[in-house]
């Protein structure tokens, strides 16, 4: 890793959750935007500090794999989605914060797999 905090999974999986819950009602209700911008916040730094983890641990691996090939395919789709950005409307960020929601567990997922030290669980 190249921070020499552990990764926090569990802070992950609670905002991830969080903001799936919030959204549980799209298309038909759509959430408070105060809402969605504080979890959008929370989720863009937790997938920025997986993205640096799974490229530094992919970076270092000889072999190409499939697991590594998926890892490669969320990171280039993660950089465009932070990218874009959350939309013009409270509706577009509201599915912006969705999307960061799954993609923080693929990356959490992922970067459990690829960046745990050996004998780790």
């Amino acid at each position: 890793m190249s921070d020499s905090r552990p990764l926090d999974f569990d802070l992950f999986r609670r905002t991830c959750t969080e903001a799936l819950e919030l959204t549980n009602g799209l298309p038909t209700t759509v959430p408070d935007r105060a809402e969605v911008d504080r979890l959008t916040g929370y989720l863009r730094g937790h997938v920025e500090l997986l993205v640096g983890e799974l490229e530094a641990a992919i970076a270092g691996q000889r072999e190409d794999t499939s697991d590594r090939e998926t890892a490669r395919w969320l990171l280039i789709r993660t950089r465009k989605a932070l990218d874009e950005g959350h939309g013009p409307n409270h509706r577009t960020a509201a599915v912006h914060v969705e999307d960061l929601a799954l993609t923080c567990r693929a990356l959490a997922t992922l970067c459990h797999q690829f960046c745990a030290p050996a004998g780790s669980s």
